[in-house]
């Protein structure tokens, strides 16, 4: 397993469009160089590769039967659990799925999740929010005041806030001087966005996480970027916001933790 120079990141995109090979935002975050992480191949022309971000969040992908790469994925997993280090290892097939299986056996937990497909659709109308509420789009100076998307928050998944000011975006609703729901970009890249969406308890059922997501996709299209949405296969609730904003075929698969 060798570190890839970030000058050649280009040779991981191409095997993924090669190949239509569908990995998570945070991966085209790396390559697009919106975080820092870490590329790791299995040679100068490579077939098997792991993205991963300094937080410790993986992917895996290309070709499975690998067995150097495949026992050093072990070793890693081992070292970190070691230092106890977050590893969250996401799978990009269904055969990975197998391989990780097999390598970790019983020392991992496999979890199912959902993404889907934004289809393009705006037919979505968010209820119109009483004079006492109001969308603000994300500033430095708020996100001290944040309910799920604070400090800590940023520097966990951009490295920092001024990166995520600086190269991403995100909604807040206030209520009377409140932050009562938000909408962020939990990662972002060229051509992707990842949303992230928490509403306080005292609000929910209001509407509000619609209306953000609403306003969310809609600075994103003219943008030309395109939304994503990930979730537990069990988020029943999120699931039910995802459709209600014009995503559609949720497709499994699969985190190891």
């Amino acid at each position: 397993m060798n570190l890839l120079h970030k000058t050649d990141y280009h040779l991981v995109t191409k095997i993924l469009k090669k190949n239509n090979i569908h990995i998570p935002t945070f991966s085209h975050s790396i390559l697009d160089e919106y975080i820092s992480g870490s590329v790791y191949v299995d040679s100068k022309d490579p077939k098997t590769f792991l993205i991963a971000t300094n937080s410790g969040i993986y992917v895996i992908a290309g070709k499975e039967d690998n067995q150097n790469f495949n026992h050093d994925l072990v070793n890693l997993y081992k070292a970190r659990k070691k230092d106890h280090l977050r590893f969250s290892l996401f799978s990009s097939t269904p055969t990975w799925d197998l391989v990780i299986q097999e390598q970790l056996k019983n020392e991992i937990q496999q979890f199912r999740r959902y993404s889907f497909n934004f289809d393009g659709k705006d037919e979505y109308v968010s209820r119109r929010l009483s004079p006492s509420y109001s969308i603000k789009k994300i500033k430095e100076k708020m996100i001290s005041s944040s309910l799920e998307f604070n400090e800590a928050y940023y520097k966990e998944y951009w490295g920092s806030v001024s990166n995520f000011i600086k190269k991403s975006f995100g909604f807040y609703i206030l209520h009377q001087g409140k932050i009562v729901s938000e909408c962020t970009s939990i990662f972002s890249s060229n051509q992707f966005v990842e949303i992230d969406i928490a509403t306080h308890k005292e609000y929910r059922g209001l509407g509000l996480g619609s209306t953000i997501g609403k306003a969310y996709i809609d600075y994103s299209l003219e943008r030309q970027l395109i939304p994503r949405w990930d979730c537990d296969v069990s988020n029943m609730s999120s699931i039910k916001l995802a459709e209600k904003l014009g995503f559609t075929n949720p497709k499994p698969y699969s985190v190891f933790v």
